[in-house]
């Protein structure tokens, strides 16, 4: 009888909601209203097709691929208004790119615009407001999927990547680990990718592995190896170091993982704006990244899922807007992705979110930029090397090597008030445990300080840190 009533009610729905849309497009030609219907019945069910990964929705909506053969740091520099900020009467050096990247003018105005131009809902309403967000939303989702190589069905809207690495520990492990089963992660997680499992092993009576990292700052497979058991159920493993800025094999950690039929989650909040990221190629079965690192707003992030996993899923999240229809005892859920991000999401953070994918695409050759953000890394190491009672704890990266940051220690001086002198000059360090206690612990337990670079910043940014460092320690 439920059945009958929701036959009947998507009947009478869907002949008024045709009804009213044919009244709408009157004058246009018949091959035009098929099209508009088709866009508008999917808009009424609050969802897209995206059985195949997005595609038609890719034409529809008109994405792009921007390639960028070749960047122009000096125009790169240019877009970013904050650049031009005054810090205590100087100029601002932000160093702090490891924590968060800074907005390009054209995210900022994507988001801006949505705001003053067309702000509503998603996936509800009928009007052109409606019509343009959802667009808009579901634009960025099919940007996401193809500069990640992935499906547009694979990639769920999050917070951040902490809320994707917690998503999966709710959404799958929760529900595919049992007493006894393992996870392993490295000694230099991220406090994101550290403290869900940390606490869902002493929840459900799991075994919390930490693969050591070898003498260049990285998880060798090999060792990876020697710590995979067929009890290992996951391999959750950071991409790009946030203390050292190396980069791990994942490919071959994958490798081993599936050997054992473990599943494998690469937190890329890190690499995301420095290198190309392909899940096919990765072949991991999840991936995170946060907006805010990839020149976006705060407050969104990307999960990867792979499709083959869909069912292995229980959802963990309720609400609006990821439901097709309610009952008293019952509740018919929507398909991947939108049954897993139930009430209103943040859409000016995705729609900046997209805007921010299109500009790295644009502007950013990654090969180049690497060459720029190492040879930023070497002068600063180098020099940081000459001055007495200064340790880089980061790795320099060798011939054939990427890394983006220095972090080191300076004896006698507590790290964050070297970091608040460093601010008087305009200069934007971090300071602290950068979310890595642990290893900090192993260390020593000192806090410590962290120059993150990307191509906006300059030479002569470096120049004016080394300058300021060598003050400090003469006086």
């Amino acid at each position: 009888m439920q059945k009958n009533r929701k036959h009947i009610k998507s009947m009478v729905t869907k002949i008024f909601f045709l009804s009213t849309v044919a009244q709408l497009y009157a004058d246009t030609s018949k091959e035009q209203l098929t099209k508009d219907l088709s866009f508008k019945e999917r808009k009424y069910r609050g969802d897209y097709d995206l059985s195949k990964g997005g595609s038609g929705l890719i034409e529809e909506v008109g994405v792009v691929d921007p390639v960028c053969d070749h960047m122009n740091i000096s125009e790169f520099r240019a877009m970013f208004p904050i650049c031009n900020a005054l810090v205590h009467n100087q100029p601002l050096v932000f160093l702090d790119s490891g924590a968060t990247a800074q907005m390009p003018q054209p995210v900022l105005d994507a988001i801006v615009a949505y705001y003053m131009e067309y702000k509503s809902n998603v996936g509800r309403g009928l009007y052109a407001f409606a019509e343009q967000s959802t667009k808009a939303y579901e634009r960025s989702r099919c940007k996401i999927a193809r500069f990640i190589n992935a499906q547009a069905k694979e990639v769920v809207f999050t917070s951040g990547a902490t809320a994707g690495i917690n998503l999966v520990a709710h959404m799958w492990a929760e529900h595919n680990l049992k007493e006894g089963d393992e996870i392993i992660i490295s000694e230099v997680e991220h406090n994101a990718n550290f403290i869900p499992w940390q606490q869902l092993a002493k929840r459900k009576g799991l075994i919390l592995k930490r693969a050591p990292i070898n003498e260049r700052g990285v998880v060798d497979p090999k060792t990876m190896a020697l710590y995979v058991t067929a009890k290992t159920k996951l391999v959750a493993i950071t991409h790009t170091s946030n203390i050292l800025g190396t980069t791990n094999d994942i490919q071959g950690i994958v490798e081993i993982a599936h050997a054992v039929g473990a599943k494998v989650l690469v937190d890329a909040a890190q690499s995301i704006a420095h290198q190309k990221i392909d899940v096919k190629s990765m072949d991991c079965d999840f991936l995170v990244f946060s907006a805010h690192k990839l020149f976006g707003p705060t407050g969104v992030g990307a999960l990867f899922v792979k499709e083959t996993l869909f069912d292995e899923c229980t959802l963990h999240n309720f609400g609006g807007g990821s439901v097709y229809d309610v009952f008293v005892h019952d509740t018919d859920f929507k398909e991947w992705p939108h049954g897993a991000e139930p009430g209103t999401g943040p859409i000016a953070q995705v729609i900046g979110l997209g805007a921010a994918v299109d500009f790295v695409q644009k502007y950013i050759n990654f090969e180049e930029v690497q060459k720029y953000e190492t040879a930023l890394v070497r002068k600063l190491a180098h020099a940081l090397k000459g001055i007495e009672g200064i340790k880089i704890i980061s790795f320099v990266p060798e011939e054939g090597e990427h890394n983006n940051m220095v972090t080191f220690v300076i004896e006698g001086h507590d790290a964050y008030d070297v970091a608040a002198y460093l601010d008087t000059y305009g200069i934007a360090l971090r300071a602290g445990f950068h979310c890595v206690q642990p290893y900090h612990d192993q260390l020593g337990g000192a806090f410590s300080l962290r120059a993150s670079f990307t191509a906006y910043n300059t030479e002569e940014e470096v120049d004016l840190l080394i300058h300021c460092l060598k003050k400090l320690l003469n006086k």
